[in-house]
């Protein structure tokens, strides 16, 4: 019997490279999007893509952040167990704290905190509550360079990041009586639409300046793969890619 992923965020760039490299182990899938029309031909070849491995793709359109998304999923998993659950949100606000044309308010901070930070714990709640997600299961996160590093505008991000990797090691604490596994990934920076959204020139000068890695969806997509077909059981691991 085959397995299933259950993907936020599962069309965005890491994401969707979580995606195919589950789908050619195997994995079937629900990929949880935005749903956005000026994307509908390119999430449908990009099931397309997906169920070419022989996989079955259920997709579900919704924002992730928000408990309404959370009941649809639910509900309609009803009858689905999940064995790997993979939060791939890139959702948060850009800008400096004091100065700049962007002022970070306290919104700014919440909003982005939740969505990227807080919504792994919240999520997995629900999928336990509703017998979602199996026993033995693995949860993984994405993190970046931005939890120790001082990046441009990146200040609500960098927070979130930097909390998503120390609820990693306490969620990892609470399921491994039930063997589930809690893993962050943390990537150097990626030429992703989330990034460019910092303007991708002078941001990625910035970064090459400071010295900072570059990385790849691939490269964190096999990372994934690579501890889920370990022997060993490792969890409230950040892994740097």
């Amino acid at each position: 019997m085959k397995k299933t992923a259950l993907i936020l965020g599962g069309f965005g760039g890491v994401g969707y490279a979580c995606a195919s490299i589950l789908a050619e182990n195997g994995y079937n899938l629900v990929v949880v999007h935005r749903g956005r029309r000026a994307k509908a031909e390119e999430n449908m070849h990009k099931v397309q893509e997906l169920e070419k491995n022989g996989i079955n793709v259920i997709e579900i359109k919704g924002n992730a952040t928000t408990p309404e998304c959370m009941e649809k999923v639910c509900n309609e998993l009803r009858d689905v167990r999940v064995n790997c659950f993979v939060l791939a949100i890139a959702d948060g606000n850009i800008g400096n704290i004091f100065s700049g044309d962007r002022i970070l308010n306290v919104d700014s901070f919440l909003y982005t905190f939740n969505s990227m930070c807080v919504s792994f714990a919240s999520w997995t709640q629900v999928l336990l509550e509703n017998g979602i997600l199996e026993a033995d299961s693995h949860i993984f996160g994405f993190s970046s360079e931005g939890a120790g590093i001082v990046f441009p505008q990146y200040a609500a991000n960098g927070v979130a990041k930097a909390g998503l990797e120390t609820l990693c090691r306490y969620m990892a604490d609470e399921l491994v009586c039930q063997k589930i596994s809690v893993n962050i990934i943390r990537a150097g920076i990626m030429n992703t639409t989330a990034v460019r959204a910092f303007g991708e020139r002078n941001f990625m000068q910035e970064l090459e300046h400071k010295g900072c890695r570059t990385s790849s969806p691939n490269a964190v997509a096999e990372k994934m793969m690579s501890i889920i077909s370990s022997e060993d059981f490792v969890t409230g691991q950040i892994f740097d890619v």
